[in-house]
């Protein structure tokens, strides 16, 4: 009389075999896994309205779909002749300090600035962009837009 064990086992052999065969066909789909991010870019048009005077940030954002992004565009502050305007980009991670970049003027002569930032994120850290402004004789003289949220890898 067979054993209770080796009757399970020669059952249970060909079942494990169709599981292995059915994970060796399903894995190269596997490798376009439902939250991977493809390669890609966007436009970007940010704007924060700083009393009479406006910031703007407008540009491309592309990502390579691994963490790592570039941001290329310009930077333009407005103002009326009584004061003084300047806006930036601001960027970073979810988890991160926000970072600056080039500052527009509009009392400089271009007024408008390039914006080439870069950077790389940890697998599935989502980027925020925003632009922010800062006006001169003004008691509340620091305004910023909403953030923009991308998801790059």
């Amino acid at each position: 009389m067979r054993s209770l064990t080796s009757t399970l086992k020669s059952r249970m052999a060909p079942v494990v075999l169709l599981a292995a065969c059915t994970t060796a066909l399903a894995a190269p789909h596997a490798v376009a896994a439902p939250n991977s991010v493809a390669p890609g870019s966007t436009a970007v048009d940010l704007w924060v309205k700083n009393y009479q005077g406006l910031g703007t940030v407008k540009g491309t954002l592309s990502w390579d779909g691994e963490g790592g992004y570039s941001f290329v565009g310009t930077a333009d502050a407005t103002c009326d002749v009584a004061s003084r305007v300047t806006a930036w980009l601001e960027y970073g991670g979810a988890g991160e300090s926000w970072k600056q970049s080039a500052e527009a003027d509009c009392k400089k002569s271009p007024r408008v600035a390039d914006v080439k930032v870069s950077g790389t994120l940890n697998k599935g850290e989502k980027l925020e962009l925003r632009v922010s402004s800062w006006r001169e004789w003004a008691i509340d003289a620091y305004r910023a837009s909403a953030k923009q949220v991308y998801t790059i890898s």
